[in-house]
């Protein structure tokens, strides 16, 4: 066992050094025209690039066409059992918003996520994006302390901004994003996957020597 102990800080660092290639969004275009979700967007990481369909999270923030960024992808499972008024809770709202977008009321759910981050601009506010909203909060709260997560939580994907700039640069942070699972997958899975690989393989052959 302490033979395996070693190796396994040696496999950490192999991951670690190859996470410096940041998984990337690029702002292609707004189907609809107006400033209302879903938006295009080609992600890319080491394993390639797809168009992935998405809503933006904060309102008060911009991004213009050509515009890329490096991001952090997240299931919606890493907030599960998140504490009312704290950042996790207001992404498990924001997942429970995505799950209700039929592909007729993007306006009504675009709307209700702008609020959950900015809920004090006013203009985001009409009956039916308020309800969403409210039914939001009532999700999020029954999850407190339930860490185990759901089918809701399990079908977003966060694209979180993760601070270092972007190209060209613009005027500041660009929005964060929430939508469904990227192809190809993230590659904090890619990363975690080869790292379990590799110790499964020092493991197969410690039991082949002994």
């Amino acid at each position: 066992m302490k033979k395996l102990a070693v190796l396994l800080p040696i496999v950490c660092l192999a991951v670690a050094s190859m996470a410096a290639h940041a998984d990337t969004l690029k702002f292609d275009n707004n189907p609809s025209g107006t400033s209302i979700g879903p938006y295009n967007l080609t992600y890319t990481n080491a394993g390639g690039s797809s168009v992935e369909q998405l809503f933006c999270m904060n309102d008060y923030l911009e991004i213009h066409t050509g515009e890329s960024w490096g991001v952090n992808v997240l299931n919606g499972s890493a907030f599960a059992g998140s504490a009312n008024h704290t950042t996790g809770f207001r992404y498990e709202e924001e997942a429970y918003l995505y799950s209700q977008f039929t592909g007729s009321n993007a306006g009504t759910v675009q709307h209700a996520l702008w609020q959950i981050f900015d809920p004090s601009n006013w203009s985001n506010k009409n009956t039916a994006s308020n309800a969403l909203v409210s039914a939001a909060y009532g999700f999020a709260l029954g999850n407190v302390g339930n860490v185990s997560g759901n089918s809701i939580l399990s079908a977003a994907t966060f694209y979180i901004y993760d601070g270092k700039g972007t190209h060209p640069e613009c005027d500041g942070a660009p929005q964060n994003f929430v939508g469904g699972s990227p192809v190809p997958e993230p590659s904090s899975l890619m990363l975690f996957g080869s790292g379990l690989l590799v110790l499964a393989g020092v493991v197969r052959r410690k039991m082949a020597r002994s």
